[in-house]
């Protein structure tokens, strides 16, 4: 937590004390028994004055200092003591959705307190990070404004340090290290195309039997294709994913696989982009076009890169992330397909 602080009331507060000291003086200016009396007023005064003085203090703090990848901490952003006679608030802390390797997931309003003509102004962000390593946030900065002069003051914090830690699986039963290739001589083996071919034989045969006991062929059944745009089908088919209730069943890999899987196919149906075998950063870039509203992109983003942390990184999210991740997709895929529709409209 870091704090920076001014006296807002300085120029009140010397003008005062200027005054005061000087009336005093000329009325015991040719009266020494009072040099007592003297010293002391002015000792009130100065004590009086410093200590009815404000302080502006600001500063920025996290509740943890150390997260597993995908893990959400609170920042706290706060500003103190701030006189609202004097001066205001010019500009906010600007924390960007994304940067630094940190991603923002919620933003609270800013609370306000006033007490006795003196403001307090907290905020606080979800953020969290799906890379590894030692990432800081800041120094930041808010700018208080004079409301007399018009002058502009600069507060600033230290910086927020966040440790982000891979995920330990040392202790995974299922879990492999990568081993070097292990070169083998090959050699050809005469029993395996014998087993081949004599398969074949077999399988041949019985074919021409079956074909040959059977009275009449029967009709193939028709391929079921699926009625209804693209949109309705991959609604259908996120519908029948939570059905299948994966995620009791602790096939948390699965669940997102799949929910992947049906936005990637939506996007190649509707789209005709090739989103089947592209990586996340490579999706968002081929569909951006469709999501450049930012609240749309930023919550659709962290959906991919958290089902790559399950998939790859065998991260365990919370059932509110896996709730929120369902109404992220379905929201993505209805937002692209009404520009969609619009654009055709229009076309």
């Amino acid at each position: 937590m870091a704090h920076y602080s001014s006296f807002g009331d300085s120029r009140f507060m010397i003008d005062n004390l200027q005054f005061t000291t000087h009336c005093y003086s000329l009325f015991i200016t040719h009266n020494s028994r009072f040099h007592y009396l003297k010293l002391f007023i002015l000792i009130t005064i100065f004590l009086f004055f410093v200590f009815t003085a404000h302080t502006q203090t600001i500063s920025a703090s996290i509740d943890r200092n150390k997260i597993l990848i995908g893990e959400q901490v609170t920042l706290q952003l706060k500003a103190e003591d701030i006189n609202s006679r004097m001066s205001f608030l010019q500009s906010w802390f600007n924390i960007p959705d994304t940067g630094s390797h940190l991603q923002v997931v919620k933003r609270n309003a800013i609370d306000t307190a006033d007490v006795g003509g003196l403001n307090t102004y907290v905020q606080n962000i979800i953020i969290t990070s799906f890379d590894s390593g030692r990432w800081r946030l800041g120094p930041l900065q808010l700018i208080v404004q004079d409301r007399t002069t018009g002058k502009q003051t600069t507060l600033k914090t230290d910086s927020v340090v966040l440790e982000v830690l891979p995920v330990d699986v040392s202790g995974m039963e299922n879990y492999h290290d990568v081993k070097d290739i292990i070169a083998v001589e090959a050699k050809p083996d005469y029993t395996l195309y014998i087993g081949i071919v004599l398969s074949a034989i077999v399988f041949a045969l019985l074919i021409w039997l079956f074909i040959k006991s059977s009275k009449k062929k029967k009709e193939a059944q028709p391929k079921l294709v699926y009625k209804g745009t693209p949109l309705q089908h991959a609604l259908q088919q996120i519908k029948e994913l939570q059905s299948e209730n994966l995620v009791a069943k602790h096939q948390v890999k699965l669940f997102y696989t799949r929910l992947a899987d049906i936005c990637r196919n939506y996007f190649s149906d509707q789209l005709q982009v090739r989103s089947s075998q592209a990586t996340s950063d490579e999706l968002m870039i081929l569909i951006g076009v469709y999501l450049q509203n930012e609240k749309m992109r930023t919550p659709f983003f962290q959906f991919l890169r958290l089902a790559d942390a399950v998939k790859f990184a065998k991260y365990k999210p919370s059932s509110e992330q896996n709730n929120e991740a369902v109404q992220t997709a379905i929201k993505t895929l209805q937002h692209i397909d009404e520009l969609t529709q619009r654009r055709e409209q229009h076309a």
